[in-house]
């Protein structure tokens, strides 16, 4: 018997008995072609079912199926067992055919959960007995990294395959060891050495520890650097553009090609910057003869150095030119640099109704300049601008022409920029627009062709355009535009309209009415044959959750003779019902199996749903502890009447540690520091601790954070705090000891709400010579309850472009030791970005808070006013002090307004001028000291952008300011004022 055989060769391990196992292959290849395949083979995973099952012998009924797991960690062989019985499709009673045990072994490979699979048969007196013997996959536990300086344990864990969680065998660990010797070669290390092992430490799921071990070894030094044929830059000019040079002036600094590839190109831009296109670098380096020093020598070819110059350009600055000129960023080699150039330049003077513009180059010498600098002549040939006079409809009898023409882009000059160019590609566009347009509207058999005439048909003969002489450009005047007459001739045809529309072959699963709702066409509506695939992939997705992933739909369409009417059938054919068997998540080293399963929000046993399952993966990747989310359905492919469900997480390290030093003009010199742990015991939970300090005060705080309270998408928030603030130019300040929990939730994609809750026990103090009220002064414990509504619609929360964000607060307060903190307070905020052209962003903001007590008085505590001046609203006023006393102190009102415009320039290289205008007031002071009047101020302001927002400072001037005021005001931000 076969299996007997398999037996015998898997049995013979001594030196003698290699012998006699090769005699026999050899017996085998020449004697037994059926199991030569085994034979050859060794790995039972690879092994041919046929070898099992030979196709020429007697049935094998299964009477029982038995799984064996070896060498696996007692706490697991349990859950491995779950998942080889749930992945062995063969049942006892069934007949073993080659073709399904084929298919369970690939079924057991995809798994990844096992690393040797045997499959053998036992006799017993009903039949055989089908033995799987699977030997589990080694999991890591952890990869512990020595000697990774100085790279970051991340680093090395970027060039490897393995990682935290994942499945391997020993057979994998070789083959790491060479990516991470690369990567510390192009960090300038000669000889690395790694070694990665097994520590033998097992977690108590039997996950195992690797240790890699990295010894570097000495490393390349750059000695010397010399350059070769640089006449134009100095030596010292060039050393000071390369990072290689500046590294080498560091203890340990090394030399590194990628460094020097990137020192080169630097070079090159600065040379070509310069005018000198043709530059070439050649490095060259000498080592010591221990290799660890190198001298590198750096040969340059100036080449001729240019400037580029234009003629015949009415149309276009000079600046605007040279950003089309691909010299400056791509040198010229073998001129593809010029012709580049040239063709961007014809292609926008093209795009700007040109068409028949002509680009030369010229190179000649500059009078009274070196020989070496030469001119780079482009001259332009405008030739006439082509001008939309008029376009005309014919043919449109079922749609007006003002519908049709705001679907066109060709058309007579007008407002907005809009010069009236013609552009052939435009109108062709517009041609597929409006064929389009009446396609939506029901006409299948439409048809739009355009007719252009010029005023001047000579103008647009390409083959009469000739280069005029240097001196004629310059003496050329304009030409005359062309006008240009565009006809639109419109065959619509006849309008098809849906007489019926049905679905038919649907399950029980799927009601008629359900299907209705996901149908895009209705009854009298125009027909669209666009629409038929959105409706079949909707009523596809609608039979596919109810457990039919191979549901397929076919669209039959009818028409009526004259094409009015169109009946359509969306015919359904379920296919085979499949069910969801077990869900196996693998990776969790950290986060509990429940979390994930949450998230899935799948049950086994019920029907396969596969978009439920792509929202689960959605929703596991938005958690945001997890670094990778990967899934695999097996079954699917082979139409299984159950599909497993494989989930392959890699997580995210869970700690985390912040800090950073600064200054803000409302809170001077600052230092703040965070830890924390964003995957708390594993149940995706956030805890972190945190402090800051500055100029006006401190505030600690321990926060913990539920993204899904609840199981929902519900985040809830649970902090306490301590706090002490005296803000800038106020007579007080205020000791807060409290707590606070917020619900928050995105309603909508662009709406999201909260409710908080706030128990605080607030004390104000004596900032200076000032006596303060003893109601102030006295221990108040105040409730705040505060429903928020957020809309936000900005393209970018660092530097938004376009959008609006808008917010609305209320706080309900409630004094619980008086009656000073029962009032309640609204705030409105909204802003608004807008980039009507490349390079401006009007930006605007209004604001509005008030108020309003409802106990026994009509006082409210000093800290819980409202302050206006500042960078974060009216710049150009010091912290809090637009409206003042007379005694030069801030005074707070219950009512303030405040607005702001500000134009924002986009200077390049990330830098950004902003002017500003803004206006404010605080009314309703509580002293009847100061003005209710609008103050306002105007000014500029210089950033820079950063991957984190930008870093600026502002200067804002007093446009309402008091004889004895100051003119102005200097702020320094980080981040925009809104």
């Amino acid at each position: 018997m076969n299996t007997d055989f398999i037996k015998l060769v898997h049995k013979i391990k001594t030196p003698h008995g290699e012998a006699a196992l090769l005699g026999m292959l050899i017996f085998c290849l020449f004697w037994f072609q059926a199991p030569v395949g085994l034979c050859a083979d060794p790995d039972p995973v690879n092994a041919p079912a046929s070898a099992l099952v030979p196709a020429d012998s007697a049935p094998i009924l299964i009477q029982d199926i038995e799984v064996r797991i070896r060498d696996a960690a007692p706490d697991t062989e349990t859950a491995l067992l779950e998942i080889a019985h749930g992945l062995i499709r063969q049942k006892p009673g069934d007949v073993l055919t080659p073709d399904g045990l084929s298919q369970t072994v690939g079924t057991l490979k995809l798994s990844r959960r096992f690393s040797d699979i045997h499959v053998d048969t036992e006799p017993s007196s009903d039949g055989d007995i089908l033995v799987f013997t699977l030997a589990p996959y080694h999991y890591i536990a952890d990869i512990k990294i020595h000697g990774a300086a100085p790279l970051f344990h991340q680093d090395v864990l970027n060039v490897m395959t393995l990682y935290p969680g994942d499945a391997y065998t020993p057979d994998d660990l070789p083959a790491q060891i060479a990516p991470i010797v690369a990567r510390y070669k192009r960090e300038g290390y000669i000889d690395p050495k790694v070694s990665i092992i097994r520590s033998g430490e097992k977690d108590i799921d039997g996950k195992e520890t690797l240790v890699v071990t990295i010894e570097k070894g000495p490393a390349r030094h750059l000695r010397g650097l010399e350059f070769n044929g640089n006449t134009h830059i100095s030596s010292s000019t060039l050393k000071r553009k390369m990072k290689t040079w500046w590294v080498s002036l560091l203890p340990g600094g090394r030399f590194t090609q990628p460094d020097l590839r990137e020192d080169i190109e630097t070079l090159l831009a600065l040379y070509r910057k310069k005018g000198f296109f043709n530059a070439k670098i050649t490095p060259r380096t000498e080592m010591s003869d221990d290799g660890r020093k190198v001298d590198l020598f750096l040969d340059i070819e100036e080449g001729t150095r240019f400037r580029v110059t234009f003629d015949g350009s009415d149309e276009f600055w000079d600046m605007t030119l040279k950003k089309d000129v691909a010299l400056f960023k791509d040198g010229n080699r073998a001129n593809i640099g010029v012709r580049k150039t040239m063709k961007a330049i014809q292609q926008r003077y093209h795009d700007k109704g040109f068409l028949d513009a002509r680009v030369k180059s010229e190179i000649h010498p500059i009078p009274d300049e070196p020989e070496d600098i030469q001119e780079l002549h482009f001259v332009i040939t405008q030739g006439p601008q082509s001008i939309v006079d008029a376009v005309t409809l014919t043919g449109n009898t079922s749609i007006s022409e003002k519908e049709i023409k705001k679907s066109i882009l060709t058309r007579p000059p007008g407002w907005f920029f809009h010069n009236g160019a013609y552009v052939p590609e435009v109108l062709a566009e517009d041609e597929f627009s409006v064929t389009t347009f009446y396609q939506q509207h029901g006409f299948l058999d439409r048809r739009v062709e355009s007719h252009v005439s010029f005023s001047d048909p000579a103008a647009r003969d390409s083959k009469k355009a000739v280069y005029p002489d240097t001196a004629d450009v310059k003496k050329a005047q304009p030409l005359a535009p062309v006008q240009v007459q565009v006809e639109m001739a419109i065959v619509e045809g006849p309008c098809t309209r849906v007489h019926s529309i049905g679905v038919e072959g649907l399950v029980d699963e799927v009601s008629q009415e359900a299907a209705q709702k996901v149908l895009i066409h209705h009854i009298g509506d125009p027909f669209q044959e666009s629409l038929l695939q959105a409706e079949k992939e909707a009523i596809t997705g609608l039979v596919a959750e109810k457990g039919y992933p191979h549901a397929a739909v076919e669209p039959i369409v009818t028409f009526s003779d004259d094409r009015t009417q169109a009946d359509i059938v969306h015919q359904v054919t379920p296919g085979p019902f499949v069910a969801l068997g077990n869900v196996f998540i693998s990776g969790n080293l950290r986060t509990k199996k429940q979390v994930i399963q949450r998230e899935l929000q799948v049950s086994p046993g019920g029907p396969l749903a596969l978009q439920k399952l792509h929202e689960g993966q959605r929703r596991l990747r938005d958690l945001d502890i997890f670094q990778e989310v990967k899934y695999r359905t097996l079954g699917l492919q082979e139409k299984a009447d159950t599909v497993n469900f494989f989930v392959d997480v890699r997580e995210k390290s869970p700690y985390s540690t912040q800090f950073g030093v600064g200054y803000e003009s409302d809170s001077g010199t600052y230092g703040r520091a965070s830890a924390g742990d964003n995957n708390l015991f594993g149940w995706n939970k956030a805890l972190t601790l945190s402090g800051e300090m500055s100029e006006t005060g401190y505030r600690v705080e321990s926060k913990l954070v539920d993204p899904r309270f609840l199981g929902t998408l519900t985040t809830a928030s649970l902090s306490v705090y301590m706090e002490e603030e005296t803000l800038f130019n106020r007579t007080f300040g205020t000791r807060t000891t409290g707590g606070s929990l917020i619900f928050s939730r995105d309603l909508t994609r662009n709406l999201s709400g909260s409710l908080g809750f706030s128990l605080e026990q607030r004390k104000q103090f004596n900032d200076d010579d000032n006596v303060l009220n003893p109601v102030d002064e006295s221990t108040r414990t105040v409730f705040v309850t505060r429903p928020t509504l957020r809309y936000d619609t900005r393209d970018s929360f660092v530097r938004p472009k376009s959008g609006i964000y808008s917010s609305l607060g209320v706080d309900i307060s409630h004094g619980l030791t008086n009656t000073l903190d029962d009032f309640v307070r609204y705030e409105a905020d909204t802003r608004y970005y807008k980039t009507p052209i490349e390079g401006l962003t009007v930006a605007a903001m209004a604001r509005i808070g008030q108020i309003i007590p409802y106990g026994d008085g009509d006082d409210v505590p000093d800290d819980q006013l409202f302050f206006l001046g500042g960078i974060q609203d009216i710049r150009g006023y010091s912290e809090n002090s637009l409206r003042l006393d007379r005694f030069g102190d801030p005074v707070g009102g219950k009512l303030t307004m405040a607005g702001s415009l500000e134009l924002r320039f986009d200077l390049g290289m990330n830098f950004e001028l902003a002017t500003f205008y803004d206006i404010g007031s605080v009314r309703d002071a509580i002293v009847d000291e100061g003005s209710d009047d609008f103050n306002s101020t105007v000014g500029l302001g210089l950033r820079y952008i950063t991957a984190i927002g930008p870093i600026g400072i502002v200067y804002g001037h007093k446009l309402d300011r008091e004889e004895d005021e100051s003119a102005g005001r200097w702020h320094f931000s980080i981040g925009y004022s809104f």
